[in-house]
């Protein structure tokens, strides 16, 4: 390697194989290459990226971003001086309350601790946002004070707090949280000890949303970490967190986070926690499997609530569909909050973020890396075997278990869809929709009166739903039960007129255009009009680029003579016109017979052999795997 370690973290930082170009990034941090990018601005060198983002270098050399508040942040607390000479909205356990002097006092009147509460439950969001509590403390004739975040009555061990202050003048103290019980949310003012007696005191209150630093955007995180593991594993170790900053008793404490970490077995791990309820509760754990000690790696992830994905680039995309998304006030590379454990002592190479959380289709653009995306029908989406169309036993599931290492191979299967349907929703043949009232309002659904192909089909019925732009506008078509469409816009805004027989464009089409393609289309013959032939050439020339295949079509057993001949035509011309990118998927599988008379019978009649079938037309778990080393192996033999 060519690189240097660098020393502002501590860190080996060596050349990546990410492009250069941030890429659309809102924060682009390239240590390898010394290329510094945020919020737009080029950056000359680390130093100035820290003093831009607000970084900080502790001594274990992990860079630490935030927590960052700011100064027009709005004030939550109306009554935290207590000017207006009222505690109202205070209550107490243990302890009787009042204000004096402008300032709230607490006596405590003995048992086991006392304190003052205010609930906050209405000023703060339960998640996705985090918040600094500051306040002026002191004690008068009480042992000590703390000052902390809390769940009404009950205390604030669970969510953060103080140190027991024993200073006798007003001091002040600072904490963060990111992640509220809904209801019962609170501040809280205490003396811990028993017999809790005294007086103890606090002024100057102010809640205010924290950040990492400015310009991140709450209940968001979307990004890529590119690193090296270390060179022996060890006990692995933390390689990004982001979390609310919390402590308690000025230490660590961790509750609510994202982080992807290395552990043990050498897996790589996302996973979120948010401790509303005053625990720590794992909301989402991703396996996104195992990473050799020494080995160069890059991870995409985006996360906003109730939905989150990541993955080794290149690698297939896992996700959950559920889990609460905590408050976020500090970035950390190479380290949780803990500065004893966790710690990671491989190289981090760069950090990229972006402002906004990405699509499905965006994030399996991003991810893909050198991946495939197989285009289909029924037979794409491997009707048939075990575990459906989403299972491990599909042929883009088994396919991107061949290459070594492994590459995403994006499944793009709609089972009953004609080679038109398919091409259209590559946008290689055009989808032209005419809009009720000629306009997209400004918010909620439009009904959509007429339409070129209607792409929401799926297994004979109308259904589902694509994401996409209509008239530059980007929003979700789909479809009832009767084949009649809508679209919502994405974001409201103002009306957008759209003219008759404007297009659509369907966004998986156009975040997957770039890659390389398997096309296995044609098995339901085309829409009115046009032609299989004519769909494929379309579909081919949509890609720009010369990275792909063209699967050959499978008969059914339940063709009439005439149609296997037309069969056998249209394979040949496919043949003919695409040469070595052509896959005879038939003559594959009718080698892979098992000599049976069944199967002799079948391919003597120019059938699939029944063995490798699991009714008139689509393949068994066995037939399928087949079509994975067929099409992986036209693919490495062509170099793609």
């Amino acid at each position: 390697m060519s690189g240097t370690a660098g020393p502002a973290l501590g860190l080996g930082y060596f050349p990546g194989s990410m492009p250069v170009d941030a890429g659309g990034a809102w924060l682009d941090a390239d240590f390898a290459r010394g290329r510094y990018r945020f919020a737009g601005r080029v950056l000359a060198n680390e130093s100035q990226f820290r003093l831009a983002v607000g970084g900080t270098a502790p001594a274990s050399g992990h860079l630490i971003i935030g927590p960052y508040v700011a100064e027009a942040a709005p004030e939550l607390l109306s009554d935290g001086n207590f000017a207006s000479g009222s505690a109202g909205d205070w209550s107490s356990v243990g302890s009787s309350i009042a204000v004096a002097s402008g300032a709230l006092r607490v006596t405590g009147s003995g048992g086991n601790g006392s304190g003052a509460y205010r609930t906050i439950a209405s000023l703060v969001q339960a998640s996705g946002r985090a918040y600094r509590l500051t306040g002026d403390v002191w004690r008068e004739t009480s042992s000590n004070v703390t000052l902390g975040f809390g769940a009404g009555g009950g205390g604030t061990a669970n969510y953060a707090q103080t140190a027991n202050l024993t200073v006798t003048t007003p001091i002040q103290a600072a904490l963060y949280c990111g992640g509220f019980n809904p209801t019962t949310a609170s501040i809280a003012l205490r003396n811990l000890t028993n017999p809790s007696t005294g007086i103890y005191w606090a002024d100057n209150l102010s809640l205010r949303e924290a950040l990492p630093c400015v310009g991140f955007r709450a209940g968001a995180l979307c990004g890529v970490v590119e690193a090296t593991t270390p060179a022996s594993g060890g006990t692995g170790g933390v390689v990004f967190q982001a979390d609310d900053n919390a402590e308690f008793n000025a230490n660590w404490f961790e509750r609510n986070f994202i982080r992807l970490i290395w552990d043990a077995s050498q897996h790589l791990r996302f996973v979120v926690s948010f401790g509303g309820s005053g625990t720590q509760v794992e909301q989402v754990n991703l396996d996104l499997g195992v990473v050799a000690a020494g080995s160069a790696f890059a991870v995409g992830f985006t996360a906003k609530d109730g939905e989150y994905r990541a993955a080794l680039m290149g690698q297939p995309v896992q996700q959950a569909l559920s889990g609460t998304f905590p408050g976020l006030a500090a970035l950390r590379l190479g380290r949780g909050r803990s500065n004893v454990s966790g710690l990671w002592s491989g190289s981090i190479k760069r950090l990229r973020l972006f402002s906004e959380p990405m699509s499905e289709e965006q994030f399996a653009a991003l991810v893909a890396g050198s991946g495939v995306v197989a285009w289909g029908d029924s037979l794409t989406a491997s009707a048939g075997a075990t575990g459906g169309s989403t299972g491990n036993a599909t042929y883009p599931a088994v396919a991107q278990t061949l290459f070594s290492p492994r590459r995403a191979v994006v499944r793009q299967g709609v089972g009953g869809q004609t080679s038109t349907q398919i091409a259209a929703r590559m946008n290689a043949v055009p989808i032209l929709v005419t809009v009720a009232g000629g306009a997209i309002p400004a918010s909620g659904p439009v009904a959509i009166t007429d339409k070129s192909v209607n792409v929401l089909t799926g297994s004979g019925g109308f259904t589902g739903s694509l994401k996409g732009w209509l008239a530059g506008v980007a929003g979700t078509m789909s479809t009832d039960g009767s084949g009649n469409w809508s679209f919502v816009r994405s974001v409201a805004g103002a009306s957008v007129p759209v003219s008759v027989d404007t297009r659509f464009i369907c966004a998986w089409g156009q975040y997957l255009r770039g890659y390389a393609a398997w096309l296995w289309l044609g098995r339901n013959g085309a829409q009115a009009g046009r032609s299989v032939l004519g769909d494929i050439a379309a579909a081919v020339a949509s890609l720009g680029h010369g990275r792909y295949l063209i699967g050959g079509i499978l008969p059914s057993t339940a063709d009439s003579g005439a149609g296997l001949a037309q069969l056998t035509t249209l394979n040949g011309q496919l043949a003919a016109a695409y040469g070595d990118r052509f896959v005879n998927l038939l003559a594959v599988l009718a080698a892979a017979a098992n000599g049976s008379g069944e199967d002799s019978s079948d391919v003597a009649a120019g059938f699939v052999p029944r063995s490798l079938r699991s009714d008139h037309l689509h393949l068994n778990d066995a037939g399928y795997a087949l079509v994975a080393q067929a099409f992986y192996a036209a693919h490495m033999a062509k170099g793609f």
